[in-house]
């Protein structure tokens, strides 16, 4: 029995010895894959595995000190101090994990923490240690300087990356993983293993006011546009690129001790597209080499690599372009690499910009000047807190003349991962050099590989010219609008339609300019530019008046191409089809002649989608991709919507396609006998109300009209808002017509009067689309100018003729059915409306809303002649309500009736008080008010208001920055200083709340006050 019981113990004894030592090797695996991951830049499956192993050893140092170090390399520092503190309290700790706490309590700002460990690893290592810990002191002393440089976070970050801007003439390139823009052919997921973004190159440039970068493109076609590409940069003329291929992982760090892969190409630049694409012959396949800057004229290339060799991890190298070849790369030596990590060279022709780890800053990359001596670097500068933190910041770009440029930071504040900062210069003093530890032993590089700056062109390559060799009259003023194109050449003999700016037109000089006299008041309004061989390019200008405005125009790669459509059944030439072409984003639409032929002018390689419309026939759609050898769109042929014989059998068939002559007249089509035509429904231009297609039958010809839009989506206040202009040439309507919705401009009783309004508003690059179209079974008092003999629509009985007045607007007579009114909002119905932002134009017609298309209008009127409600518009956006647009509304509308304005009872002034909140709207002697508005506001005796701005110009009001907070009040003093107060609120509570919510909104000066009979005393 002993025997048994001793056997049975040594059984269980090795069984378990068995198991430790698998358990053991287990978890020496995964610790090999976790470290092995670690290598490959694979941070997130990293943490992971090493997660796995603390299951099972939480006290392992190595796994505890390398999970610190992912998530330093995933750019959590933060995250990463807590498995620091553990991994350096274990015996076993390596002394690495001392040096790694020291750089993430670094990065996060703990100055003295950082030095406690950075001296605890001098230790081990007195160099590194006693250096680090010596850029502590210094981070200490200087983190809260002044600044030389501010920045501010770009609006087009994302949460993504973000990163490594470059010039590209007056536009910028830059790198992001963002995901919310996406190309029109997906060859693959932009996104890998981790499920992190790929990066792709964008471009975009600065606002015409200067402020921010807008909503930026991809900076290559889809044809040419490749996933992981940059950082970049081009010679100053554009015509060379050199770019690197990453292997860059959103939310990594992306300068890794290991993993990184990179490497360097070139290209020549041909009409933004990168040809002769060549490996830089100094690439490695055990190393690194990236971060690219050329020189101005593009025959030097400076990088940075961490080949051996160097002075230690990261080093910036030259190269030049010597016969056709570049040179052998050197290393530009100390003071400028050191034993750290030396990244992202920009040259601008004088200075050298980098980042560096190891020259003296405030934590992770700073941000450093090199001047460039006859024989070496001579100087190194730190460019102090602003442009630096204590986290990464690099990949600077600065142009000297203008004082501007974008560096990449990790910081906190801003969107996501790395952001692009927009850095600006503050002042000139110079700040101090930064200590430098130089390495005796490194042998810089030879002078005439980089120093000779003679031979470069200065920095000015990048800036806007501040001066003209043409000496500004007082008629011409001192401002200018500058127009390059994409590459910064100047272009003179451009176009410029300043119509919407109080400006006419004009014509840029021979150095690009276009001059104006400053404004006493800023305007929001567009200018058009076009030049021959240039895309039309229309600009937003935001407070234009008081400041230049540089514009870049983007040359024209479009070939004419020519297409045809025919009836499938017949094979006849179909004229008159609408062909609308969508391609990047825009629309364009054209028409077919009387032979069924139509072209566009389209980019050879690019992807279009086209659809082909025409009444009576079924819509198609395609999709071509036009070459660069047959000039020809594919023919189209067409269905009709209702079978063919049937219809010739029981109707008339029309003969009007047989010959051009049959259309010169309305005339030539009949009604038929055995077919009563149903009139389509003709609507106002705000509110288009769907129906059934119209029949295949041709219903009775109105005249001509000339078609601005189509879109299957409903029509907004906002997609129409920018027709209204052409309402002096016609009558604007919709219709809803073959499953879209038109807006059209008409209707003109001959072809060739609507040809002749139509070549008056196609000279706005806006309407170029426009093209002329029967219409037919339309509401007849959209007819311009008095009925003819023999249109079908004179009866006995009809409404009186229309008649146009001084300025060529449709005016109905006041028996027409048609009114008019100014819609100034519109709103969902679930969203409460701040009626008292609407008071102040009380006194120019009645204020009512409306409940359409599931939405709440506010409207002004009612006015039966089209110039009252223009000249009632155009007294709205002057106070401020910029949005405001005419719209049609119905004589016969029973809710509108109280709202009628007779042209004999003009609603008399509205009379405001000084001291009182409400104004008062009168008719003669009997008020007219909606009765949705009766409801009187509280007195204005013991309510606090909040004091926003004193205004000699109410018009300059943001009323955007207020939006939300409270009805807003005016009042004139006595001074003609107008007083924005928002209010009116019942307590002390409430209006500090809303306080509180300006003054996050910026609007620092607000404070409260209370009205006290009329007068306004601060509260404190």
């Amino acid at each position: 029995m002993y025997t048994n019981f001793r056997a049975a113990w040594l059984s269980l004894a090795f069984a378990t010895v068995t198991t430790l030592l698998a358990a053991q090797s287990s978890q020496s695996e995964d610790l090999q894959r976790a470290d092995k991951q670690y290598d490959l830049y694979a941070y997130n499956l990293a943490l992971k595995t090493y997660e796995e192993v603390l299951k099972i050893q939480p006290n392992n140092a190595h796994a505890l000190a390398r999970t610190g170090d992912a998530y330093f390399q995933l750019n959590r520092p933060e995250d990463a101090l807590p498995w620091y503190d553990k991994a350096v309290k274990r015996q076993d700790a390596e002394p690495e994990a001392l040096l790694h706490y020291g750089k993430a309590l670094l990065q996060t700002g703990d100055y003295v923490g950082a030095k406690k460990w950075f001296l605890r690893y001098a230790e081990t290592n007195a160099t590194v240690g006693g250096h680090y810990a010596s850029l502590a002191d210094y981070a200490a002393q200087n983190a809260n300087k002044e600044a030389l440089y501010s920045v501010k976070n770009e609006a087009l970050n994302t949460v993504a990356a973000d990163f490594s801007p470059a010039f590209y003439g007056n536009r910028v390139a830059y790198s992001s993983s963002r995901t919310d823009i996406q190309r029109q052919t997906q060859s693959k997921t932009n996104s890998d293993w981790s499920g992190a973004a790929y990066n792709q190159l964008f471009v975009t440039q600065r606002n015409p006011d200067g402020i921010y970068l807008q909503k930026p493109q991809f900076l290559r076609s889809d044809l040419q546009n490749a996933y992981n590409e940059g950082p970049v940069s081009f010679s100053a003329d554009g015509k060379r690129v050199a770019f690197c291929r990453n292997n860059f992982i959103d939310g990594t760090r992306q300068i890794a001790e290991k993993g990184l892969n990179m490497s360097l190409y070139t290209a020549d630049v041909v009409d933004g597209s990168w040809v002769n694409i060549k490996a830089f012959p100094y690439n490695g396949s055990d190393f690194a080499t990236g971060f690219p800057t050329l020189s101005p004229n593009g025959k030097m290339l400076l990088f940075a690599s961490n080949q051996p060799g160097g002075l230690g991890g990261w080093d910036i190298y030259v190269s030049n372009w010597v016969s056709e070849n570049w040179t052998t790369p050197r290393n530009v030596g100390s003071p400028l690499n050191t034993p750290g990590n030396e990244v992202t060279p920009f040259y601008d022709g004088n200075n050298l910009y980098f980042s560096s780890d190891w020259h003296s800053g405030l934590g992770g990359l700073d941000v450093f000047r090199a001047e460039l001596g006859d024989e070496s670097v001579s100087n190194v500068y730190h460019l102090g807190p602003g442009i630096n933190s204590s986290y990464d910041d690099y990949g600077l770009i600065f142009n000297e003349d203008q004082k501007i440029g974008y560096v990449t930071s990790n910081r906190p504040g801003g969107r996501g991962h790395e952001d692009i900062w927009q850095v600006t210069k503050k002042r000139e003093s110079q700040p101090p050099v930064a200590v430098v530890t130089a390495n005796p032993a490194a042998t810089p590089a030879s002078p005439t590989q980089y120093s000779n700056n003679t031979q470069y062109p200065a920095s000015t390559q990048y800036s806007t010219p501040t001066t003209t060799t043409a000496t500004p009259t007082a008629e011409w003023g001192t401002l200018y609008v500058l127009v390059n194109d994409e590459y910064g050449n100047i272009l003179p003999n451009a176009n410029l339609d300043f119509s919407t700016c109080g400006l006419g037109t004009g014509r840029t000089d021979k150095e690009g300019k276009f001059f104006f006299r400053a404004l006493s008041y800023v305007v929001d309004c567009s200018v058009e530019i076009s030049r021959e061989g240039y895309q039309d390019t229309r600009v937003d200008l935001t407070g234009f008046g008081q400041r230049n405005v540089v514009v870049a125009m983007t040359h024209d790669k479009r070939q004419e191409f020519i297409g045809s459509i025919v009836d499938r059944q017949t094979k006849a030439a179909l004229p008159d089809v609408v062909v609308e072409v969508s391609y990047d984003g825009k629309t364009i639409q054209t028409s077919t002649d009387y032979k069924g032929a139509y072209s566009l002018a389209l980019e050879p390689g690019a992807t279009y989608n086209l659809t082909y419309q025409k009444s009576g026939y079924n819509i198609y759609t395609s999709r071509t991709r036009p070459g660069t050898t047959g000039m020809s769109i594919p023919q189209v042929q067409l269905e009709r919507t209702v079978d063919y014989a049937a219809a010739t059998a029981t109707t008339e068939r029309p003969t009007q396609y047989s010959t051009p002559t049959q259309y010169s007249t309305p005339m030539q089509y009949g009604t038929t006998t055995t077919v009563t035509p149903t009139p389509a429904p003709t609507i106002s231009l705000l509110s288009p109300a769907k129906s059934t297609p119209e029949p295949a039958a041709l219903q009775p010809l109105n005249g001509y009209s000339i078609q601005l839009a189509a879109t299957p989506d409903e029509l907004t206040a906002a997609f129409l808002s920018k027709y209204e202009e052409l309402s002096k040439y016609g009558n604007l309507y919709a219709k809803y017509e073959d499953n879209v919705n038109k807006v059209r401009l008409g209707i003109y009783p001959t072809k060739t009067e609507a040809q002749d309004k139509l070549k008056i508003i196609q000279k706005k690059s806006a309407f170029k689309g426009a093209f002329v179209v029967e219409e037919r079974g339309a509401d007849e008092n959209l007819v311009v100018g008095p009925p003819t003999a023999a249109a079908t629509r004179a009866t006995a009985s009809a409404p009186a003729p229309t008649q146009y007045n001084t300025k060529g607007v449709l005016i109905p007579a006041d028996n027409s059915e048609v009114r008019y009114s100014v819609q100034l909002g519109s709103f969902s119905a679930d969203q409460p409306i701040a009626i008292g932002e609407y008071t102040s134009l009380a006194n120019l017609g009645n204020i009512y809303t409306k409940a359409e298309n599931g939405l709440n209008k506010v409207r002004l009127g009612v006015w039966s002649q089209h110039g009252d409600a223009d000249g009632a518009k155009n007294q709205a956006v002057t106070r401020g309500f910029k949005d405001a647009i005419v719209v049609t509304e119905k004589a016969n509308d029973p809710s509108l009736q109280a709202f009628m304005i007779n042209k004999s009872a003009a609603p008399a002034p509205t009379q405001y008080s000084t001291t009182s909140k409400t104004n008062t709207v009168s008719k003669g002697a009997e008020p007219v008010r909606p009765t949705q508005y009766s409801t009187k506001t509280p007195s204005t005796t013991n309510y606090y208001y909040i004091r926003v701005a004193a205004l000699s110009n109410p018009e300059r009001l943001d009323r955007e920055k207020l939006a939300g907070l409270g009805n807003i009040e005016l009042r004139k003093l006595d001074n003609n200083m107008t007083i924005v107060l928002l209010g009116a609120f019942a307590d002390l509570e409430s209006v500090t709340s809303v306080l509180n919510q300006a003054r996050a909104r910026g609007l620092d000066e607000a404070y409260i006050v209370r009205d006290e009979k009329g007068k306004l005393a601060r509260v404190k």
